[in-house]
């Protein structure tokens, strides 16, 4: 009887996961997980395993598209092919740093999630999306990306109350949305100087993508931080960018001649796999209790 019980109780609970997520078509969830991608013609890219690695588990338990950057057609693609599987609802997942990202707007732009601005419109046309879709936020100052980038520090740390910890971002394309993107960052700082008793934590932001006056100063103002802090201490430079093999080599490039000790980008680590199945999980109780209405 036991037995039988165990059996019943595992069925029940698969049955009552399956009608959400996996059953009746007007109740299937479909999980698109967006990224930025650098693959090269004929080949995946580092930083696209790293990704598709932290992603495989997602894939296991949901239904989902993995999509990399912001091309029209594959992002439609994706799109049609989870609702051709039946999904009813999609939950867009960013697997970017900052939803100041400019990639994470257009993408917002192109789900429909945000409203294209007028000066926008010739430029971006949404495509066809028949499920009902939201879109969570990035990765920004989760705890879970907050515990990365303390590790990140430890790890190149060899003395934490002589050492400075600089967190670099890559940054938007614009100063006011580098602000909103930095004060997140300013959370990981703080939680990083905290817990590792390091001297300071400071956050910069390299606006690669920005306007070539503006990236130039991001640039020299990053290196002048550099050269400052290191007259008085030790300076860890930690990456804060989703995986390795993308720009923190140019990042490299930018700050050669300088004396400094460099850690990892985010990935590979499990917390980027953990959030993810929080975003998602998150969302589906959210949704679950949203169709079985208020408590009487």
């Amino acid at each position: 009887m036991g037995r039988y019980l165990m059996h019943l109780t595992v069925f029940l609970l698969f049955l009552f996961n399956a009608s959400f997520v996996l059953g009746n078509p007007e109740k299937k969830v479909g999980i698109l997980i967006l990224a930025r991608g650098i693959d090269p013609p004929g080949e995946v890219s580092v930083w696209d395993r790293h990704v598709m690695a932290a992603v495989k588990p997602i894939q296991e338990a949901y239904d989902v598209e993995l999509v990399f950057g912001m091309d029209e057609k594959v992002l439609q693609e994706a799109v049609s092919k989870l609702e051709a599987r039946g999904a009813a609802k999609i939950l867009a997942v960013p697997l970017y740093i900052s939803s100041h990202s400019p990639v994470v707007q257009k993408l917002e732009y192109l789900l429909g999630v945000t409203p294209v601005p007028p000066e926008r419109q010739k430029e971006i046309k949404p495509i066809t999306v028949k499920a009902d879709l939201h879109m969570t936020h990035a990765i920004e100052h989760n705890p879970l990306a907050a515990l990365i980038v303390f590790e990140r520090a430890m790890e190149i740390s060899l003395n934490p109350p002589q050492e400075t910890v600089i967190l670099v971002g890559h940054g938007p394309l614009t100063k006011v949305s580098e602000t909103m993107w930095l004060r997140s960052m300013w959370v990981l700082a703080s939680f990083v100087e905290e817990e590792g008793g390091f001297k300071d934590a400071l956050v910069a932001t390299v606006m690669f993508g920005a306007p070539p006056d503006i990236k130039e100063k991001a640039i020299k103002d990053l290196r002048a931080m550099i050269e400052e802090v290191s007259k008085n201490g030790t300076v860890l430079v930690v990456p804060c960018m989703i995986a390795p093999g993308g720009i923190e080599g140019m990042l490299e490039e930018q700050l050669r001649g300088l004396t400094y000790r460099f850690g990892r980008p985010y990935l590979p680590h499990v917390n980027v796999t953990k959030w993810l199945r929080a975003e998602i999980q998150g969302s589906l109780k959210r949704w679950e209790k949203e169709l079985k209405g208020p408590n009487p």
